[in-house]
C-alpha cells in the first residue's frame, strides 16, 4: 500500500524531523536516526542570500558553462547526501514500492527548503515531476541549477539507482504571492527525446565519505557558548513556519545543508577556476546580514556557533590584526582541498561592519591534532 502524501507529511514533520534534527547543541546542528541503520549527518544553517548571489554571479559570468557547473555540483551533492543518509532505494523497495521513499525524501527536503513540495512519479519510466512552492534560491532568481535542479536529480538518481537520471527546470511563476517552480527528473535520453536541453553529470564516484572518520571528526562536544539554534528559536530571533526559517533583521531566509554541500561547492568551483566570487559574495552577505542586525563581535561569534559552524572564538590581536579560531568546524574528507572562502568571507564582512573598517581574513591554518577540525583565520 502506498503511503498517502498527508500521512507522510505528518510523519516527517511530527516525528522524524523533531527527533532526528538536533538543534539544542551549541556549535552543532546534526541529523541523527537510529533504526535499521544508524544515520548521522552534520548540518549547517546557511543564509539563502549567499547562494542567490553566487549562482547569479556564476551564471551571468560564465553562461552555459556556469549553469552546467552549478548543476553538476548540485547533482553530486544530492547523490552524496542520499548515500550518506542511507536513503532507501529501489533495490530495497522494487517497483512502485519505491514511490513511498520518493515521497519521504521530498517531505524531508520540504522541511527547511520550501513551503510545499509535490511530486508525481512513474517508476517504469524513471520519471519524477516536482512542483516546488517557495523553494529557496529559485523563488528569487526564477531558476536554480544548483539545489532545485541538480540536487533533485542527484536524489532521484540515488533512489532509482540510475546515474543517467538528470533534472530539467521547465517552469517558474507566481501563483498569487507564492512562487512555484517545476522540475522534471528523467533519464537523459528521455529528456533529449522530448527536446529538453538538460545537462549531464554521471561522474558520481568518490563522493562517499569515510563514515567512521566523518562521525569521529564531527562528534558533538561541549563548547564555551550556551546558546544553541533552539535558543534563538525560543527567543524569536529566528522563526520557523511552514518549512521556512527566517532571521529577524529583515526576514532573511536560512536553510539546512549537510556540510558536504559547502565543501563540494568550493571544491568544484575551484577546480573549474570559477571560485573568484565566493569570498566577495560571502563578505557582502556577512556585512549586510549579520552586520546590519546590530550585533556586536561576541554576538556574531555566538550566533555562528549556534548555526552549526563549530565553536567560533575571537583570539587576541597580533600587531592590530584580528584572529578568529573555529574549533570543531564541520569536517569532510575534502578539508585539505578547499580554502574555506565561505566562512572566511562571512566573518570578514560581519567584522568589517562591527569595527567600521575593512577586515579581510586569509586562508586559515588547519589543525587536526585534537581529533577535530580547527581553523585559525588571521587578518591579512
Amino acid at each position: 500500500m502506498d503511503i498517502k502524501d498527508d500521512v507522510v507529511r505528518l510523519y516527517v514533520k511530527r516525528f522524524v524531523i523533531p527527533k532526528a534534527l538536533i538543534f539544542d547543541k551549541p556549535g552543532f546542528v546534526d541529523f541523527k536516526i537510529s533504526g535499521k541503520t544508524n544515520v548521522f549527518a552534520r548540518q549547517l544553517l546557511v543564509p539563502e542570500d549567499f547562494f542567490i548571489q553566487l549562482e547569479k554571479s556564476i551564471v551571468e559570468k560564465y553562461g552555459d558553462s556556469g549553469k552546467s557547473a552549478m548543476y553538476s555540483i548540485g547533482k553530486k551533492f544530492g547523490y552524496s547526501f542520499s548515500q550518506l543518509g542511507r536513503f532507501e532505494n529501489i533495490k530495497d523497495h522494487p517497483g512502485d514500492k519505491v514511490k513511498d521513499w520518493i515521497i519521504i525524501a521530498s517531505k524531508f527536503v520540504e522541511g527547511t527548503y520550501a513551503s510545499e513540495i509535490k511530486q508525481t512519479s512513474d517508476v517504469s519510466k524513471e520519471t519524477v515531476d516536482y512542483s516546488l512552492k517557495n523553494f529557496v534560491i529559485c523563488r528569487k532568481l526564477g531558476y536554480d541549477f544548483f539545489l532545485a535542479t541538480g540536487g533533485a536529480a542527484g536524489v532521484i538518481a540515488w533512489l532509482l539507482q540510475d546515474r543517467n537520471i538528470e533534472g530539467y527546470y521547465y517552469d517558474s511563476n507566481f501563483e498569487g504571492d507564492e512562487h512555484v517552480c517545476k522540475i522534471k527528473c528523467a533519464p537523459f535520453e528521455t529528456l533529449k527525446a522530448e527536446g529538453k536541453e538538460a545537462f549531464k553529470e554521471i561522474k558520481l564516484d568518490n563522493l562517499q565519505q569515510d563514515v567512521q572518520q566523518y562521525n569521529k571528526f564531527n562528534e558533538e562536544a561541549q563548547v564555551s557558548y550556551t546558546k544553541s539554534f533552539s535558543s534563538y528559536l525560543d527567543a524569536k530571533v529566528f522563526s520557523y513556519e511552514n518549512g521556512i526559517i527566517k532571521f529577524r533583521s529583515k526576514g532573511d531566509r536560512f536553510f539546512l545543508m549537510e556540510v558536504s554541500g559547502m565543501y563540494l561547492l568550493e571544491l568544484e568551483l575551484k577546480q573549474r577556476k570559477m571560485d573568484a566570487a565566493i569570498f566577495d559574495i560571502a563578505y557582502a552577505v556577512g556585512k549586510d546580514l549579520f552586520g546590519d542586525a546590530g550585533l556586536d563581535a561576541k554576538s556574531i561569534l555566538e550566533l555562528l556557533t549556534a548555526l552549526g559552524w563549530g565553536e567560533v572564538l575571537l583570539m587576541a590581536s597580533v600587531k592590530n590584526k584580528m584572529q578568529i579560531i573555529i574549533k570543531h568546524f564541520p569536517w569532510t574528507g575534502w578539508y585539505k582541498d578547499i580554502d574555506f572562502l565561505t566562512i572566511g568571507g562571512l566573518l570578514s564582512g560581519a567584522f568589517s561592519k562591527v569595527y567600521k573598517r575593512e577586515v579581510k581574513l586569509g586562508k586559515p591554518q588547519i589543525d587536526m591534532n585534537n581529533n577535530y577540525l580547527t581553523l585559525l583565520f588571521k587578518e591579512v
